[in-house]
């Protein structure tokens, strides 16, 4: 079957509404509120994945629905779902489907690479999900595509690696905010203790600015643990007020 039937079939799929649940295994016995939390809110997510399904179906090669149905499948993935139930059989391969079929209309947009190798990670797949990942960073750097493919590379120690993803990422990251983050995570996972060291590969204007941020950041932090320190001494009963 084609990625254009695999993602069209939006009328079958329409009829199938609820598989996902009629094919769950049973909740685990138990009585305890715990077991309930999560039975129901992994009911919610399969609901949620059933809903984006039928969405993707009924209109083949839209980025957003992709992404969405790809975003919701990764979910089930990483929140432990697919352990505790079973999934449709065919979930998978059309998430994957519809993100290729999106991808012929949209080569551009690196987001969809990105949603594609964190659904492959999150199955088990990770040297095809790492590939896709690193194709996004090709297409055009993003910070969600930075931040999967960096942990990976940290997890490895692929210290070269990491240090040429964040050379890559950097010049495309239009905020401060983006930026800060980028040169922080890449300090982080080189090991360094300064930024002169660890930031070595940037450039001493972008290393000024990640020192600057930095003690601003650390100053905020400070100024709320006071503030929270205080608020609990203030909020504390005395001795004679708890009588």
């Amino acid at each position: 079957m084609n990625h254009r039937q695999r993602c069209s079939r939006g009328r079958s799929i329409a009829m199938m509404a609820g598989a996902l649940l009629s094919a769950c295994h049973p909740s685990p016995p138990g009585n305890s509120a715990s077991t309930d939390a999560v039975a129901a809110n992994d009911a919610r997510l399969l609901e949620r994945a059933q809903e984006m399904r039928v969405r993707a179906a009924n209109a083949p090669g839209s980025a957003a629905e992709a992404s969405e149905l790809a975003s919701h499948v990764t979910t089930l993935y990483t929140q432990g779902v697919a352990k505790r139930r079973a999934l449709s059989s065919d979930l998978l391969g059309e998430a994957l489907a519809c993100l290729d079929r999106a991808r012929q209309s949209n080569p551009d947009d690196p987001e969809l690479l990105v949603r594609k190798g964190e659904l492959l990670v999150a199955t088990g797949q990770r040297d095809a999900g790492s590939e896709a990942l690193r194709q996004s960073i090709a297409v055009r750097p993003t910070l969600r595509g930075f931040n999967a493919l960096e942990k990976i590379y940290a997890a490895n120690n692929r210290t070269q690696d990491l240090t040429a993803l964040c050379r890559r990422t950097l010049p495309a990251m239009k905020s401060d905010e983006s930026r800060y983050a980028v040169l922080d995570n890449c300090l982080e996972h080189s090991g360094a203790n300064t930024a002169e060291v660890g930031l070595a590969w940037a450039s001493p204007k972008d290393r000024s600015f990640y020192k600057v941020r930095r003690r601003e950041v650390e100053t905020r932090l400070n100024a709320a643990k006071q503030q929270k320190a205080k608020d609990d001494l203030t909020a504390k009963p005395t001795a004679k007020q708890s009588r």
